[in-house]
């Protein structure tokens, strides 16, 4: 299972939010592109970035900042804004190897479809967060604010048959928490879609919950609040033998 640590971006300063409000953010003093090079000396292969505030502004707006991240050996996946053919360009032509789409993927398709022919299936991820009502896992949108009235599979089937084959889904009731990942989620997306690469989010504490991940058939774990407030050693999970000053 690919480790993919996340560096949430906000005015240049690496973020978290808890549950998407983003009026329960903590601010960390790394600079941004220091973490990225340690993430890449620790072993790990790919990074997940959001320009969150891109996110709020329907625009990418820290490309120039974002790709500083860019180091040997490591790709980024990056999404916050990412809304027109013109910002999905400007990305590629900075360096950015994967495309992160939210909202769009719902709320214009066309627009979705078109993306994915100019940047190709295999450098999309989508991003699908959701909400469990009655055992429904329902995609939200705009910031989390509205929950659609599609269901997740829906949604997972349709743009299957355009080839995307990496798919993020964040449980938002987890996401920032802590508390652990939403397990049944992930295990029920594996079985109805074996064949996506799935990427989990949201509350994610220790090796333990990766490992059960792991065995429930997911392809990525993205690691945010986990390796800025606790002692997980990510250089000795990915088995690198590194000292990171």
């Amino acid at each position: 299972m690919l480790i993919i640590p996340a560096i949430d971006l906000q005015q240049g300063q690496c973020v978290r939010l808890r549950q998407g409000k983003f009026d329960q953010l903590s601010i960390y003093n790394n600079k941004p592109a220091m973490l990225a090079k340690d993430y890449a000396k620790q072993g790990a292969s790919r990074i997940h970035v959001v320009d969150l505030d891109g996110a709020q502004h329907g625009k990418m707006m820290q490309l120039s900042l974002i790709k500083q991240l860019k180091w040997p050996g490591l790709s980024l996946q990056l999404g916050g804004g990412i809304r027109s053919l013109a910002c999905a360009q400007a990305c590629l032509n900075n360096g950015i190897d994967k495309l992160v789409i939210g909202s769009i993927a719902i709320t214009n398709p066309v627009l979705t479809s078109q993306l994915i022919k100019l940047v190709t299936a295999e450098n999309i991820v989508l991003a699908l967060d959701v909400k469990i009502q009655n055992d429904i896992p329902r995609p939200a949108i705009h910031g989390w604010q509205t929950t659609t009235t599609n269901n997740l599979w829906q949604i997972v089937s349709n743009y299957q048959l355009l080839g995307v084959r990496e798919i993020l889904c964040t449980d938002i009731a987890q996401d920032g928490m802590m508390t652990g990942p939403n397990f049944k989620l992930y295990e029920e997306a594996v079985k109805r879609f074996p064949t996506i690469s799935w990427q989990a989010s949201g509350g994610i504490r220790h090796a333990n919950d990766l490992k059960d991940l792991e065995a429930l058939g997911v392809s990525a774990a993205i690691l945010g609040r986990m390796l800025y407030d606790t002692d997980f050693n990510l250089a000795n999970y990915l088995g690198r033998n590194v000292y990171v000053s």
